[in-house]
């Protein structure tokens, strides 16, 4: 398999009711509202209602969740010594 291939980022919406997410690196927030994942390719948020956590796998960083999902939007990280950097200037 082409290297360039395992690291694309899937997301797979079903009927707006389960999502899958590969390169998950970290669940920043989960609650049956919101959840803030960091993935990486960026911050994903989704917003909805009654969201489950239904499988994650640490060993291939997927999620799986259930519920209403009515919105999804990605956000770059900015590294936080990039930040100081700015400040200190």
């Amino acid at each position: 398999m082409d290297v360039q291939l395992e690291k694309m980022q899937v997301l797979e919406l079903k009927n707006r009711e389960k999502l899958t997410v590969n390169l998950v690196e970290n669940v920043e927030h989960f609650s049956g509202s919101e959840v803030v994942l960091r993935t990486a390719t960026g911050r994903l948020k989704i917003v909805g209602s009654n969201l489950r956590l239904e499988d994650l796998s640490k060993q291939n960083g997927g999620i799986a969740l259930s519920g209403k999902i009515d919105s999804m939007s990605f956000a770059e990280i900015k590294d936080k010594r990039s930040f100081l950097k700015d400040i200190l200037k």
